[in-house]
């Protein structure tokens, strides 16, 4: 049987959610891309972009009246299931303000930051929390890696908004190629392949291997050492270091699948890291996920001709 993210998150939730999503039909459970608990307030789910209440019997209703009610010891009781009952233990996520829980789901959390020197520190008073549900969508890669990585492994970067699909995407795309050539996943935060005792929760391909929880620049250069990879896979790359490790692994020849926050071309004349990527040569191909359609492709482009020059939008 095939996990489910929704089966992983509905362990953290209050018990009158959990009853409410179980009494809901499979076919529109399974369409749910978020749960949001906030304190006080109407527990709601999101579908297809848009948030609704939940009812007690497990319909969608877009009224208070009717729909069930998150109270504070319910909000506070699942957030210390969502850190294992060790706050301490989960304080650099609480500050960055999200937890990957189990299963690849990640956790966003609302309330008073305390900050020090204009940097977060530490959180108080949670006021809510968004589970974003973790989808496998076997075959939405298809086409992208039809076009670019069926024949040969090549670089691709995949450009998408938050709530694009992107990971969705780069999962997908993983199991595709990890059927054909030798693969290594970063996992930096656990969310693609979901790994459990060492085994994946998803199916991420026969010939790939797993770096879980290790920092992304780090993973990147112990697997160009170890693992003697046909293609690097990762999610969200968008800082110094990761450039730097890519760029180094470009020169050793090994080709890198990665994501990246865009919505657009344009937004990647923006990121300094990226233009730096893109300019050496580093991905062969770009890809732009629709921003109100997630896991659709609006476009993919060869990137070979943008090396050396500046990325034409």
């Amino acid at each position: 049987m095939e996990w489910s993210g929704l089966q992983n998150g509905m362990r953290y939730l209050p018990r009158a959610v959990r009853e409410a999503i179980s009494c809901m039909p499979p076919e529109e459970s399974a369409e749910i891309q978020e749960i949001r608990l906030r304190a006080e307030r109407p527990a709601a789910i999101c579908i297809q972009g848009t948030e609704f209440f939940l009812s007690g019997t497990g319909k969608k209703t877009r009224t208070e009246q009717g729909s069930i009610f998150v109270s504070q010891k319910e909000l506070e009781q699942a957030f210390q299931a969502v850190c294992e009952y060790s706050v301490y233990r989960y304080a650099k996520e609480i500050q960055e303000g999200f937890i990957t829980v189990s299963g690849g789901n990640r956790v966003g959390i609302a309330g008073s930051f305390v900050c020090r020197d204009g940097m977060p520190v530490q959180m108080r008073h949670i006021s809510g929390l968004n589970f974003r549900i973790a989808h496998a969508v076997n075959g939405c890669a298809q086409e992208l890696y039809a076009r670019t990585c069926k024949v040969k492994p090549a670089g691709v970067l995949l450009i998408g908004a938050v709530g694009s699909g992107k990971t969705t995407m780069l999962r997908d795309f993983c199991r595709l190629a990890g059927n054909h050539f030798r693969v290594t996943l970063v996992d930096e935060r656990s969310e693609i392949a979901a790994m459990h005792r060492g085994i994946p929760r998803y199916d991420v391909g026969l010939h790939t291997d797993v770096l879980d929880g290790i920092p992304r620049a780090e993973g990147l250069l112990t697997a160009l050492r170890v693992m003697t990879p046909q293609l690097l896979i990762c999610d969200e790359i968008g800082t110094e270091a990761d450039a730097q490790a890519i760029a180094r692994i470009h020169g050793c020849g090994v080709p890198v699948v990665a994501s990246a926050h865009g919505a657009s071309w344009k937004d990647l004349e923006q990121r300094r890291v990226l233009q730096m990527l893109l300019h050496a040569g580093v991905f062969s191909y770009g890809a732009l996920l629709q921003s109100d359609r997630p896991g659709q492709l609006q476009e993919i482009r060869s990137l070979q001709d943008q090396a050396g020059g500046r990325f034409a939008c």
